[in-house]
């Protein structure tokens, strides 16, 4: 009887000892993925600040730029706007099946029917989780395009308001402030850039 009442006890500490160290293992996983999406986010920043320094170009810049930002943050299709004399205009772009015919369209920045707009005067990055609340994404360029969800980052540099970054993705609620805080990383580089060059 005396065995009986040592071995439950050990029993019982045994299997408190197996699950604390089941989630100490998922702990170390789950600090694993995280260095692993740092690392990533961090090489593609570096990889973009050098390419934007070599690129000839602003447009070459602004595709460099997207390019590394997508390897961080998911998006369908993405295009850096560039402000001028009240109109957002693309000058940069990626995801789209022709990009010469986007290349050059533009978008009056008081449109209530766009998110652009908002980011420009608010001067504030901006998630939208279904763009079924504004009619821009049903008309015009945006026309079967699928765009759901949406994300937008205004380019600042040294307070000088120069345009934005906008991401799309078909898929609703998909945009987080995780995602919307590592645009605005590739957001900081691609103002500086544009700035450098005009």
């Amino acid at each position: 009887m005396t065995r009986v009442t040592i071995c439950a006890p050990l029993e019982q500490l045994n299997q408190t000892l197996r699950t604390r160290i089941a989630e100490l293992e998922q702990q170390v996983e789950e600090l694993s993925r995280d260095h692993a999406h740092a690392r990533t986010h961090a090489e593609s920043l570096h990889a973009a600040s050098v390419g934007t320094n070599e690129a000839p170009d602003t447009g070459a810049a602004m595709q460099l730029v997207l390019s590394e930002l997508r390897k961080v943050v998911p998006y369908d299709s993405a295009s850096i706007q560039q402000l001028r004399n009240g109109r957002l205009v693309i000058v940069g772009g990626v995801g789209f099946a022709d990009l010469d015919v986007i290349l050059g369209e533009s978008f009056d920045v008081n449109n209530a029917d766009s998110p652009n707009g908002e980011v420009i005067h608010r001067r504030k990055p901006m998630i939208v989780a279904d763009t079924e609340q504004y009619r821009a994404f049903r008309r015009g360029l945006h026309v079967g395009a699928g765009i759901r969800s949406w994300l937008g980052v205004p380019l600042i540099f040294e307070d000088q308001l120069l345009g934005m970054i906008s991401l799309d993705k078909a898929e609703a609620d998909f945009y987080t402030a995780d995602h919307l805080r590592l645009a605005e990383a590739f957001a900081s580089l691609a103002a500086t850039a544009m700035a450098a060059r005009d």
